[in-house]
């Protein structure tokens, strides 16, 4: 008889990673829950004393995430899938609030759903994600620069960077000692849209980013970010009237207009400095510069004609924001200021296309001169925050907004006595025309208190 020995070697499941206790098996499994109250101060000044669903009052579960994540160390690859509760409306227009029949229930959707490829050569890191992930110009929130995502979109959000902070593509991200770079080719529409609503092109976003670290305590941050709208892949022939929102239709049967593509095509460009010196100041400058780009547009049916050019119109916004306070308590000041309004988000509403002098239509006809449109927003918020712990924090905020008409005046809202809400037009024919409805104007200024807790698990 002869005996064999051999050794036995089990697999190895279970890794040791830094900042992970022992068993950990690259499965992490989180969550993050910001229960929240709003309510919209309205006054006599205002004139407006009702509410819509459309209002940010009551309760309500915004920035509510479960994440699921599965990370294999050997071989670098990642899997994320990440859910996010949202109201109905904000998918789909078959709500009371869009007087369709249906209630506004909050729905489960997707947020995140990625592969991700890590390799590591000597000093430069290389990462491959391929799905539905964020974009990046959420760097700030992601990277602990924006500290207060549970209390309001990032200021590059709510700008209006990209249409949603999340999209579906391919993006590579690179980081060498102090230096990173993530460049995305996404589809453009936003993770709540369908692909090619307004077009079937694709986006291109870039980030290049210098952060470090000095002494241990302080941390700094210089971002740039780049956006091209409709970058590649579009179709020549998809420019006509009415099909997408490059050429709204004239209502004219007697016409089909057709644009070049450049008119569903923009760029956007914005820079970012960050401050963090431990707990207790958070300070952060930005500013944003979007361009939407001239085209021609001509009439199919009579191609002779002379053809019509759209202008090209720009846009402007900037943003600050300050954070002051020790490891329990802190104060965050934020400001924000872009062409548009009265939402918030920058729209490109400047030109060069502008008529200084009266010009006679006919003889008793004055023509009003054209000048570029003026209107902008400005919005203040101010939060006071508890901070229980890392994963526990509570704040209550203060919003204000004020919005200027494209005249540069500040905008008015028109009230009649029955508490119906009426145009600049109503009001201003009332004084020429007899009419049973006495109309009002009122300043608008929108005012909203909020209280926020943030748990993350």
């Amino acid at each position: 008889m002869t005996l064999t020995s051999f050794g036995l070697w089990s697999e190895e499941v279970i890794t040791t990673k830094k900042d992970q206790p022992d068993g950990y098996f690259g499965v992490k499994l989180g969550a993050i829950v910001t229960p929240t109250f709003g309510y919209r101060v309205r006054d006599k000044a205002s004139g407006v004393s009702d509410t819509s669903q459309s209002d940010r009052t009551g309760f309500s579960m915004p920035w509510t995430l479960f994440m699921v994540s599965k990370e294999w160390e050997d071989t670098g690859f990642k899997v994320e899938f990440w859910g996010e509760v949202l109201k109905a409306n904000q998918i789909s227009a078959d709500t009371n609030a869009d007087n369709q029949s249906r209630s506004n229930p909050h729905i489960f959707a997707i947020r995140r759903a990625n592969v991700q490829k890590i390799w590591t050569i000597g000093s430069f890191q290389h990462t491959i994600i391929f799905g539905m992930q964020e974009l990046p110009h959420m760097h700030s929130v992601w990277a602990g620069f924006y500290d207060w995502r549970y209390m309001d979109r990032s200021p590059l959000e709510s700008l209006g960077f990209s249409p949603d902070p999340v999209d579906l593509g391919l993006s590579y991200l690179f980081k060498w000692k102090t230096i990173s770079l993530h460049t995305a080719f996404v589809n453009g529409e936003g993770y709540r849209s369908l692909q090619n609503a307004n077009n079937s092109g694709y986006d291109s976003v870039t980030r290049l980013s210098w952060e470090n670290t000095w002494l241990g305590s302080l941390k700094t941050g210089l971002h740039f970010l780049s956006r091209r709208g409709n970058f590649a892949g579009y179709s020549g022939t998809e420019c006509f009237e009415g099909r997408t929102r490059c050429l709204p239709s004239d209502n004219n049967p007697a016409t089909q207009l057709r644009g070049n593509v450049r008119l569903s095509q923009s760029e956007t460009h914005a820079v970012e400095i960050n401050m963090i010196w431990r707990e207790y100041i958070n300070l952060g400058i930005g500013g944003m510069f979007r361009k939407r780009y001239a085209g021609e547009v001509y009439d199919q049916v009579n191609p002779y004609l002379t053809l019509s050019r759209t202008p090209e119109f720009t846009g402007r916004g900037a943003y600050a924001w300050l954070g002051i306070g020790n490891s329990w308590l802190r104060i965050v000041f934020r400001g924000e200021i872009a062409n548009g309004g009265p939402n918030a988000g920058l729209r490109t509403t400047e030109s060069n296309l502008q008529e200084p002098w009266v010009r006679l239509v006919t003889i008793n006809q004055i023509k009003e001169p054209v000048y570029s449109d003026k209107s902008y927003y400005r919005n203040h918020q101010v939060y006071l925050e508890y901070i229980q712990s890392e994963s526990i924090r509570m704040g209550i905020g203060y919003s204000e907004t004020r919005a200027f008409d494209q005249n540069g005046a500040p905008l008015k809202t028109y009230v009649d006595q029955f508490s119906n809400e009426r145009s600049l037009q109503e009001y201003r024919s009332q004084f020429t025309n007899p009419s049973p409805a006495l109309v009002s104007e009122y300043g608008r200024l929108d005012r909203n208190l909020f209280l926020k807790a943030n748990l993350i698990f």
